[in-house]
């Protein structure tokens, strides 16, 4: 389920192994997807999915979105 405020996805967190977030490659804010993981942060493993990624082989952006992971 979606992972807002009201979602029943925050509670669920606390009670899963991993959770799986899809974040809008150009339209997600950082500052929302910091919030949506504070939300989430019951849940041990937090994974992202980048999604609508425009690719260009020829192209030069490729590497990170938000800069390094880590805790």
């Amino acid at each position: 389920p979606p992972g807002g405020a009201p979602s029943p996805a925050a509670v669920l967190a606390g009670h899963v192994g991993q959770t799986i977030m899809v974040v809008r490659a150009d339209e997600t804010l950082e500052s929302a997807l910091r919030d949506a993981i504070g939300l989430m942060g019951a849940c041990p493993h937090i994974q992202l999915l980048l999604n609508g990624v425009k690719f260009s082989p020829g192209g030069r952006r490729f590497g990170t979105y938000y800069g390094q992971g880590g805790a």
